[in-house]
C-alpha cells in the first residue's frame, strides 16, 4: 500500500526539518558565543578537628554550613582555569589523585562540565553562569576534601 500524497509531503517536511536541525547542531555554538569558560576551582579540607573557617572559603562555608557539621574548613588550593570548550584541564589534589575538568557545551542553560576524580568520581553537571557547585570528593587526613566549581563567562 502506497502512502497518500499528503502523508508523503508531511514525511518529506519532517525529514527536511530533521536535516536542518542536524546541520545546525553540527555547526556548533552560535556565532559570537563564548568558546571558553573561566572556572573558579577551590579545593578545601573539612574536618571535625578545631581550626575555624578559612576566610577564602566564605562562599563555600555559606553553602555547607546548614548541611554539614565541621569545625575546620581550610582552603588547600584555589585557582581560576580558562577552559576552552572540549579541552581537559587537570588539577592535582592533595591526596595525589587528579581532578579532570572538561567544558563540553555552553548554552543559555549553563555550561555542561565533565568532572572526574581518578579512581573515584565521574559525573557531568550543567552549571549556570556564576553558580557554585560543591562536590564532596575524598577522605583526606582526619576529614574530607571538598571541591567547589564556579563557572563564569
Amino acid at each position: 500500500m502506497r502512502p497518500s500524497s499528503g502523508l508523503r509531503a508531511a514525511l518529506a517536511l519532517v525529514a527536511g526539518l530533521l536535516a536542518l536541525a542536524a546541520a545546525a547542531a553540527a555547526q556548533g555554538p552560535e556565532p559570537g558565543a563564548p568558546k571558553r569558560v573561566d572556572l573558579e576551582v577551590l579545593v578545601a579540607y573539612v574536618s571535625d578537628e578545631p581550626g575555624g573557617v578559612d576566610p577564602r572559603a566564605e562562599e563555600l562555608d555559606r553553602k555547607l554550613a546548614g548541611q554539614f557539621r565541621y569545625a575546620t574548613l581550610r582552603v588547600l588550593d584555589q585557582r581560576r582555569l580558562n577552559l576552552p570548550l572540549g579541552a581537559v584541564e587537570s588539577v592535582e589534589l592533595p591526596n595525589g589523585r587528579l581532578l579532570n575538568l572538561r567544558a563540553f557545551q555552553l548554552d543559555s542553560r549553563g555550561v555542561l562540565l565533565g568532572v572526574t576524580v581518578t579512581g573515584s568520581l565521574q559525573t557531568d553537571l550543567r552549571v549556570p553562569n556564576g553558580h557554585l557547585v560543591v562536590i564532596g570528593a575524598e577522605r583526606y587526613q582526619a576529614g574530607q576534601l571538598v571541591l567547589s566549581l564556579k563557572p563564569v563567562w
